[in-house]
């Protein structure tokens, strides 16, 4: 019989977030460690640590797989409103060109990665659930403690079933990816797929459990790093989101938008001051989206400067006014359709170059060329460091806009989504004003915008982008997309617009090319998972 795979059976073990992490086996010695609250702690920051440095498992190609950011960006790259204008070195082109599926059964690809790191989170989760219906040491920690395990292991799920399968809607009985709630050893029963519906099923047991324990512990957030009750219900929301569970999407954004101390960000603060880049060398810029003190961050990774990877980070990829060559060779850019939709008035259009006459045909090296982003700097370039944000408050507003729109509440929305625009642009009322009181959506995602809910998920597009993996809303919305189109007499600026896929004009939302196929080895050492439930494969 073939063994559960090797990668979901390692225990993170961490003296502190500040710390490197190690793996082992999980053991009863290695499990011996949770006997009390402070080896749970430890384990609980290993898990941290991971989520902005997880490349150990890697042989090669770990310049790519920096956590969660790397897996948001790949899902970026999927969808239409980021331009990777050139190959460069290499790093997330094929996830720009969809050359990850046909690379299924590399154990240093994206398809690998995805379903090992998770899985490798979910199993350490397991653990310190397990652990604390009997640990001993101080009761509020220990909830608090399990409560923030209970969240991980649900984003960890939500981030997989989201990467291996269609959206919720229509799909709740498709083929799932395995649960697993114990921690596993090498003689543990393999699981096989299950259903969608019992993947989600288990996401919001799992949500309820976490915010059960944190309000019983009565603890309030130790560092920017910890998911509390706020940031959980941000996960509940982007959860109720997909399922189409609009009550709970609304309530789970208020609460979000109730953190005391947390704000969405002002016009002068989320105001970008523009690297600059030249043959004689670079300059840093400003940015509020390289730093968790930002007045706007739910919950975020603190990276100091001697944990910084300067060739394996996200600011290596996506900062090209530098000396790193990752980005400086393959600028990360924004689709000059969705430039050409943010009014010159919008704090937000400074956060890319706009046609500045550097085409990528005139274009030699570094950040001048056309559409050039600029939204995520180094904090320090000198010392490589720039934090990790993955939650902002700004994604709460949206998520309540949206909802409330959906619902047909529609003055609500507009109150809900003008608390975003007019922190952007002080004249976005003019702006809102121009849209009619609707819930469609225009068929294709760069069509103008008409309705309200054409707005809000253009608002969500430029505010978000490069943060919330774009292929991802697109499953979910239903809408069809391109990269192929003419604005304002000016051709599409994508390096790359699927021309291979000829045969569609627009591509459809639930286009199989953008769900990961299941590694090979996951096939080869489970023998729940055969070949025949493999996801559809488009050579």
């Amino acid at each position: 019989m073939k063994k559960i795979i090797l990668y979901t059976t390692a225990l993170l073990l961490m003296v502190s977030c500040s710390k490197m992490m190690d793996t082992e086996p999980t053991t009863d010695s290695s499990l011996s460690m949770l006997e009390n609250t402070d080896g749970m702690q430890v384990a609980l920051d290993g898990i941290y640590a991971s989520m902005y440095n997880r490349i150990d498992f890697l042989t090669a190609n770990t310049h790519q797989t920096f956590g969660n950011m790397a897996v948001f960006l790949a899902a970026d790259l999927m969808g239409e409103d980021i331009v990777q204008t050139a190959k460069g070195p290499g790093w997330f082109w094929n996830d720009y060109t969809y050359g990850v599926r046909e690379r299924y059964a590399s154990k240093i690809q994206r398809c690998y990665f995805v379903w090992a790191y998770f899985y490798e989170l979910i199993n350490n989760a397991n653990a310190i659930i397990a652990a604390g219906e009997t640990a001993s040491g101080d009761p509020a920690r220990r909830n608090c403690i399990m409560g923030q395990a209970y969240a991980i292991r649900a984003f960890c799920y939500f981030m997989l079933i989201q990467s291996y399968q269609q959206t919720y809607m229509g799909h709740q009985d498709s083929p799932g990816v395995p649960v697993y709630t114990k921690a596993t050893t090498s003689g543990s029963e393999p699981k096989g797929r299950g259903t969608v519906q019992q993947v989600y099923d288990l996401i919001l047991s799992d949500l309820e459990q976490s915010l059960l324990h944190l309000e019983a512990s009565g603890l309030s957030q130790d560092h920017v790093s910890h998911l509390d009750k706020y940031a959980v219900n941000l996960l509940r929301g982007r959860v109720a989101l997909v399922m189409n569970d609009w009550d709970t999407a609304i309530e789970a954004a208020d609460i979000a938008l109730s953190k005391p101390g947390c704000h969405i960000l002002t016009q002068s603060e989320a105001t970008v001051t523009k690297g600059t880049y030249s043959s004689d060398g670079w300059a840093t810029g400003s940015t509020p989206f390289n730093d968790t003190a930002s007045g706007d961050v739910l919950w975020g990774m603190e990276i100091i400067s001697s944990q910084s990877r300067v060739y394996g980070s996200f600011f290596s990829i996506m900062d090209a006014c530098t000396d790193v060559y990752y980005a400086a060779e393959s600028p990360k850019c924004i689709s000059n359709w969705l430039y050409s939709q943010i009014p010159d008035s919008d704090v937000r259009k400074g956060w890319w170059n706009g046609d500045i006459g550097i085409p990528a045909s005139a274009w030699g090296y570094g950040a001048n060329i056309n559409y050039n982003q600029h939204k995520f700097q180094w904090k320090n370039q000198n010392s490589l460091a720039g934090d990790y944000i993955f939650m902002r408050m700004e994604e709460a507003c949206l998520i309540k806009a949206e909802a409330l729109c959906h619902k047909g509440s529609y003055q609500e929305a507009r109150a809900a989504i003008s608390a975003l625009g007019s922190e952007r642009d002080p004249h976005y009322a003019d702006r809102l004003a121009l849209v009619s009181d609707s819930s469609h959506l225009r068929p294709s995602s760069c069509d103008e915008p008409e309705t309200l809910m054409d707005e809000i998920i253009l608002q969500r597009r430029i505010e978000l982008w490069g943060e919330a993996g774009r292929i991802y809303d697109i499953h979910r919305l239903g809408q069809s997309w391109t990269r192929s189109w003419i604005i304002n007499g000016q051709e599409s600026n994508h390096s790359d617009i699927l021309s291979r896929y000829a045969e569609y004009q627009a591509f459809p939302s639930d286009y199989i090319e953008t769900i990961l196929l299941i590694p090979q080895t996951e096939i080869d050492l489970n023998p729940c998972i055969e070949p025949k439930d493999q996801n559809p494969y488009v050579n």
